[in-house]
């Protein structure tokens, strides 16, 4: 249903106003919504190069399977956990954003003389592959987050340009209408009483010319 306004100037101005408003505006949601799908273009980019990093990373074990077999008590992932994440912020366009910091590890204390020397670059190894592990984790919530806030101003944008500014425009060009109208009644009106005042001093004067002869017919 259409909404229901009054056609008056001060109505008038009103939605002016509105309409010059919502026009400085939407430039401004347009830009982030272009700065918004860039990033999560980004996002997208280094969650690939990253997840083809682990590929690559995974792909190296192959070197390391003769080594496995050397004994040890368990296998090595058993070494080393994530103990903390530690995250920091950064801004797009006004959003906040989480980055990996840093991530905190706890190595399970092993015997340098008991094990194999190629356990130390096995720890290592694990911490890497951990570190992207988390890094892909963040690059999702990132585009998660992203996402989100492109949804709203993607409905802000579509609310500005195809219903409140062509709303705006149609109101004003009913508001002009009425008062168009409304004024070419006016001037009509006053050209009625205009007359009807020209004929009412008109009267008196024909009354008083008639009166003399009248009375000579008489």
């Amino acid at each position: 249903m259409a909404e229901k306004i009054k056609k008056t100037r001060p109505e008038l101005l009103k939605q002016r106003r509105g309409l010059a408003l919502y026009k400085r505006f939407l430039p401004t949601l347009l830009l982030k919504k272009q700065q918004i799908q860039m990033e999560i273009r980004k996002v997208r980019l280094e969650r690939a190069r990253v997840r083809e990093e682990i590929g690559r990373r995974i792909g190296q074990i192959n070197k390391w399977v003769p080594l496995f077999s050397e004994s040890i008590p368990g296998p090595i992932t058993r070494l080393v956990r994530v103990k903390d994440i530690i995250r920091g912020i950064r801004n797009v366009a006004g959003i906040e954003l989480p980055i990996l910091s840093k991530v905190e590890y706890e190595v399970q204390p092993y015997s340098l003389f008991a094990t194999p020397p190629w356990v130390d670059r096995g720890v290592r190894f694990v911490k890497e592959l951990l570190e992207l592990r988390e890094t892909i984790k963040v690059l999702i919530e990132q585009e998660s987050v992203l996402q989100h806030e492109l949804c709203k101003v993607t409905q802000r944008v579509n609310l500005f340009e195809k219903i409140k500014i062509p709303q705006a425009v149609e109101n004003i060009r009913l508001i002009r209408i009425a008062l168009g109208e409304e004024q070419v009644a006016g001037v009509g009106r006053a050209k009625i009483a205009k007359g009807k005042s020209a004929a009412g001093r008109e009267s008196p004067k024909l009354s008083r010319g008639a009166s003399p002869q009248e009375e000579s017919a008489a």
